[in-house]
């Protein structure tokens, strides 16, 4: 077996660009197309679903989200099964990856084509489908993909350095839609209305995206630089085992909770700039620079602090931080700093939380892995992230529509922003509900 690295390796490690890309295409800029600001919609935007509340709690776009993540779910541990118990020619993983990168990127453009340009239950059933079928390419994509770490990386110091680089072009994926999405917004609507322009910016980035994940495709040759086999466990069997494993279960509550909590930061961003911060929308992409800015400094720092200290207690401090942070962003403007400088500033400081969030949690998956192969005999990298992508979706679901939520129920607006504080002080308090349950993980082997 050869060892995989060089441009091989470059290339693999490069696709990680393309589904954080398109991941946050959706996430950064849904909820602002289809429930602008009040103020948005007088440059030509329009409302494409209610956000009323009905029964309570439930708005249009959080039931959408709920409804396509729970057909997503299902999708999770069947395509890790399916991946980890394949017997393809070209590989058991590499062949999930060619089939699901392009439907991914035409799904995320279609996101932002609704069929009727108003207030309509189409609108919401068009959206339901689409993220459906959105998650499901994601999972059959990114799922294998990620099995591959711990199969191509033979050491748990290989593996460290290839999600740090990783999370470089993670970075570099969300990066070119945070940054640049709003300039491109921007550019496009000197000559055309605002649905255009953030219409014409997702085509853009999304072909960008689509590039970046066939790039794993011609990279990796599982023959020649893996030595697993297909597993021979059944589905039942393979996917209860996993969730009995009680570190992985202690450990995917703290990655959830992280990851709420930077759901709701990154979805609700440009509602701070229009709302809290009283500026321009293009704004946020100088935001956006700053945070990642700081995250891929921090980047070597995480890789030497995860060596020193352990996954554990980097997890818990990356959790403590974001927790603080977010309570931080809540408050500008009610604080006697021009909230401009407030906002980035804060803002700037969530980039090393961040740059956690972007490297440990699939080193500690490839780790929870070696221990299962070390008690079973069977090789399910796929099943552990699959695992993992199932209740990151229904978590990315519950995030989003908690968010569609807060804005419902407390306000969006320049005149009525609440809802946007209450959403960070939300994320906090679900990232001190990930401290608990990391404290009570037990590691099990050293960098």
């Amino acid at each position: 077996m050869k060892e995989f690295k060089g441009m091989r390796l470059f290339m693999y490690n490069a696709s990680t660009a393309g589904f954080a890309l398109l991941d946050a295409i959706w996430l950064t800029f849904l909820v602002a197309f289809l429930l602008p600001p009040k103020e948005m919609l007088a440059e030509g935007m329009f409302l494409y679903i209610s956000n009323e509340r009905f029964w309570g709690i439930m708005t249009v776009l959080g039931a959408v989200i709920i409804f396509g993540r729970v057909i997503d779910s299902i999708a999770d541990p069947l395509v890790a099964h399916w991946s980890d118990r394949s017997r393809a020619k070209m590989g058991r993983r590499r062949f999930f990856m060619l089939v699901g990168g392009l439907p991914l990127a035409i799904c995320t453009v279609l996101l932002f084509f609704p069929p009727v340009p108003n207030i309509s239950w189409i609108n919401g059933a068009w959206l339901a489908i689409i993220l459906g079928f959105y998650f499901l390419f994601f999972t059959i994509y990114v799922c294998p993909y990620l099995a591959l770490i711990p199969e191509l990386g033979h050491t748990e110091k290989t593996r460290l350095k290839m999600t740090t680089s990783q999370g470089y072009f993670s970075l570099l994926g969300s990066s070119l839609v945070m940054i640049g999405g709003p300039l491109l917004i921007d550019f496009f609507s000197k000559t055309t209305t605002m649905t255009i322009s953030y219409q014409k910016t997702v085509i853009s980035l999304a072909i960008f995206g689509a590039v970046f994940l066939y790039l794993a495709v011609f990279a990796v040759d599982e023959k020649r630089f893996t030595n697993t086999k297909p597993s021979e466990v059944s589905f039942v069997s393979s996917f209860k085992s996993t969730i009995a494993n009680k570190d992985f279960t202690y450990y995917l509550v703290a990655v959830i909770a992280l990851f709420f909590l930077f759901n709701i930061m990154r979805s609700a961003t440009i509602h701070v700039v229009i709302t809290l911060m009283r500026a321009d929308m293009v704004l946020a992409s100088t935001m956006f620079t700053v945070v990642f800015l700081v995250a891929a400094v921090c980047f070597p720092l995480v890789a030497v602090l995860i060596k020193k200290w352990g996954k554990k207690l980097m997890m818990i401090l990356g959790l403590a931080l974001f927790s603080f942070l977010s309570v931080l962003i809540a408050i500008t403007g009610l604080i006697p700093v021009d909230p401009v400088i407030w906002g980035m500033v804060v803002m700037g400081l969530t980039g090393f939380p961040v740059a956690i969030l972007i490297v440990l949690p699939n080193v500690v998956v490839a780790e929870l892995c070696d221990e299962d192969y070390k008690k079973t005999g069977e090789r399910r990298e796929a099943m552990y992230f699959g695992a993992q992508g199932l209740f990151q979706k229904i978590n990315l679901a519950l995030s989003t529509a908690s968010l569609a939520f807060m804005f419902a129920a407390f306000g969006k607006d320049i005149a009525n922003p609440l809802g946007v504080r209450l959403s960070f002080v939300l994320g906090s308090l679900v990232a001190l509900i990930g401290i608990i349950s990391m404290i009570r993980y037990q590691e099990t082997s050293d960098l």
